[in-house]
C-alpha cells in the first residue's frame, strides 16, 4: 500500500510518531508521501526524507493555502533551494481553498501559479488542495497541467464533471478516509467511476480519520487523530465499491503512485 499523501511532520503525531510508523509498517504501508504545508514545516519534512524508514518516503515541499499571508519575501527561493537539495520531492501541498473566507483568494492565486512555474521549471509532479473550489482550480491548473511530470489531486471530493476535467488533463485522483463516510455520495461516486489507471489512496494523516480506523492518538479538540495504518480501512472501502479485492487495489494504486512520484 502507498499512502500518497500524509502530514508525518505534524507536531501533533510527535508524541507517537515511532509508534505510528511500525503500525504502518505492521499494516502493509511501504510507501508514504509527506507533504509539507508552509516553510516552518519545510525543515521538518526534510529530516523525515532524509531519515532511514522502513518504507520510502517521498517528500513535498510548498506553501498551503491555508498559510499564503505573511511568508518571508525569499520563500520562492527557499523553496527551489529545497526541491534541488531533494531531486524526487514534489511541489506540495499547494492549491486553492474554499473552507476559509480569511484567506484572500487572489493572494492564493498569486503564491498558487508561482508554484506551479517552479514545478514546471524544475519538472517536479505537484500535490494539489482544492476543497470546494475544485473548479477554480482545474482553470488555474489547465495551461500548466501537460507540461508537468504528474499532478496529484489529494482528498477528492469534487463531482462527476469535475473527476472528468482532472482526469483529461492526465491528473491522478487520490481518495482519502471520507469515501468510507456512506453519506459522502460524491465520493464514493467518483471512487466506483475513476479508471484504474488515474486512483490513488491516501490518509491525509492526521486528518479525515475514517470510519473504522484505529486513532494514533487524540488530538487537542479530542477528536481522533488518522495514521497511515488506516490506509487499510480506505483501501477495502475502494475494494467493496469497485467490486474488486483489496489486494487488486492495492496493487494498482501503489504502481500509480511510484509511477507519479518516483
Amino acid at each position: 500500500m502507498f499512502d500518497a499523501h500524509a502530514h508525518l511532520q505534524s507536531p501533533s503525531l510527535s508524541g507517537v510518531l515511532a509508534r505510528v510508523i511500525d503500525d504502518a509498517v505492521g499494516a502493509g504501508v511501504t510507501g508514504v508521501c509527506c507533504c509539507a504545508t508552509m516553510p516552518d514545516d519545510w525543515e521538518a519534512v526534510a529530516v523525515l526524507a532524509n531519515a532511514r524508514l522502513p518504507f520510502v518516503l517521498v517528500p513535498a515541499f510548498g506553501v498551503h493555502p491555508w498559510y499564503v499571508q505573511g511568508l518571508p519575501g525569499d520563500w520562492p527561493e527557499r523553496l527551489t533551494a529545497l526541491l534541488d537539495a531533494h531531486p524526487v520531492a514534489a511541489v506540495g501541498e499547494i492549491g486553492l481553498d474554499g473552507l476559509r473566507d480569511n484567506v484572500p483568494a487572489d493572494l492564493q492565486d498569486e503564491v498558487f501559479l508561482r508554484q506551479l512555474g517552479i514545478a514546471e521549471r524544475l519538472r517536479r509532479p505537484v500535490i494539489l488542495h482544492g476543497a470546494r473550489v475544485w473548479g477554480r482550480l482545474t482553470e488555474r491548473l489547465k495551461p500548466f497541467a501537460r507540461r508537468l511530470p504528474g499532478v496529484v489531486v489529494h482528498g477528492f471530493s469534487g463531482s462527476a464533471e469535475i473527476l472528468k476535467q482532472f482526469l483529461n488533463l492526465g491528473a491522478y485522483v487520490s481518495f482519502a478516509g471520507s469515501v468510507c463516510n456512506p453519506n459522502a455520495t460524491k465520493v464514493r461516486a467518483a471512487a466506483r467511476d475513476i479508471p484504474d489507471s488515474q486512483m490513488l489512496i491516501e490518509t491525509d494523516t492526521p486528518d479525515l480519520f475514517p470510519e473504522g480506523g484505529v486513532p494514533a492518538a487524540t488530538g487537542a479538540n479530542g477528536k481522533p487523530l488518522n495514521q497511515p495504518a488506516n490506509l487499510r480501512r480506505v483501501l477495502e472501502e475502494i475494494a467493496r465499491l469497485r467490486n474488486t479485492t483489496p489486494e487488486a487495489i492495492s496493487d494498482l494504486t501503489g504502481a500509480n503512485a511510484r509511477r507519479v512520484l518516483l
